[in-house]
């Protein structure tokens, strides 16, 4: 893994969206205790910061996978529907093809190509 790859621009699937969320979920969680245990509130709190900021940083991929804007990330606060709209927006299919945002992280073009010539 690539540290560009939590960056905020491009494009990624449903799985990749779906196992990094949880991965970082994980080691945030782990080295939340951690440094709550060590340096106490403001350490686990610095944790909680960074997991937001990649989390949002992989959310706003995935977004643009189905060709909207980080602005989307900010529906959630509207009670009550923003949350369930945005969870429907992360898990559908995203667009085929290129869009504004990148190419499709799913396409296979020239994947099993050969060339004969030689």
């Amino acid at each position: 893994m690539r540290w560009n790859d939590f960056g905020w621009h491009g494009r990624v699937g449903r799985t990749t969206w779906l196992l990094r969320i949880v991965g970082l979920a994980l080691v945030a969680a782990a080295f939340g205790l951690l440094a709550g245990a060590l340096l106490g509130d403001p350490g686990a709190a610095v944790v909680a910061v960074l997991f937001a900021w990649c989390a949002g940083a992989v959310s706003t991929r995935r977004l643009h996978d189905i060709g909207k804007s980080a602005w989307s990330l900010l529906v959630p606060l509207v009670p009550v529907v923003g949350p369930l709209w945005l969870l429907f927006q992360l898990t559908r299919p995203g667009v085929e093809g290129r869009n504004r945002y990148g190419t499709d992280p799913q396409s296979r073009f020239d994947y099993l190509q050969v060339d004969i010539e030689r």
